[in-house]
């Protein structure tokens, strides 16, 4: 009778962290990574159209000011070649108006970026500087590894 309790207390521990954890995932971890998804996918078609509601532009990394890319912005941001890259990481920055998601993205030749997102009006969407962090993507912020 002890190991059947125990190995049913066993069982429920397990259900209810794999419960939450899959909450976790689901509502926390995943919505950025799919806007990060969404803004590749958007990135390889070449339309401005298609990048326009994936993206908002900031002057800084904090994002204290957001604001809606120009015509002009966006032409030059789909003018650039795009080579998918790789995500490694997520890290979360907690800020004075909203989170940003930091998310560790790596480019085709090796070089480690930062890919940032957050939450604008209920969908998250990737943050563009209005002066470029990067020599060859203007939609990537410098990244320090810090661990």
């Amino acid at each position: 009778m002890k190991r059947r309790i125990s190995l049913l207390f066993f069982a429920g521990i397990f259900l209810a962290g794999s419960t939450a954890l899959g909450y976790y995932y689901y509502y926390v971890y995943s919505p950025p990574l799919e806007a990060a998804e969404r803004f590749m996918t958007a990135m390889e078609s070449g339309k401005p159209d298609a990048v326009r509601p994936e993206i908002i532009m900031s002057t800084e990394s904090e994002g204290v000011e957001l604001r809606e890319p120009t015509d002009q912005e966006l032409q030059t941001l789909v003018a650039t070649r795009f080579e998918r890259g790789r995500i490694l990481d997520q890290r979360r920055r907690e800020g004075n108006t909203r989170d940003f998601y930091y998310l560790v993205y790596r480019e085709p030749d090796g070089a480690v970026y930062a890919l940032v997102i957050t939450e604008v009006d209920g969908r998250f969407r990737v943050v563009i500087p209005v002066m470029p962090m990067s020599k060859r993507q203007q939609y990537l912020w410098d990244y320090a590894w810090t661990n």
